[in-house]
């Protein structure tokens, strides 16, 4: 039982420490926060909403 438990804690070591060398060899270039839109994606956005009020309107709430 004793092996089973460092397969455990090995497991979670082995994860902390490929995250951190990851961010470490792409020098934290990826961020998840929002990044501003695009030009095309801005008219996608707008398309679609665009889309989505005509198709409420022809169907009605009912």
């Amino acid at each position: 039982m004793h092996w089973i438990m460092w397969i455990f804690w090995g497991f979670f070591v082995t994860l902390i420490v490929g995250v951190y060398l990851v961010d470490f060899l792409t020098k934290r270039k990826y961020s998840f926060h929002e990044q501003e839109k695009s030009l095309n994606q801005n008219s996608a956005v707008n398309d679609t909403l665009r889309e989505v009020g005509r198709i409420d309107q022809q169907i009605g709430p009912f």
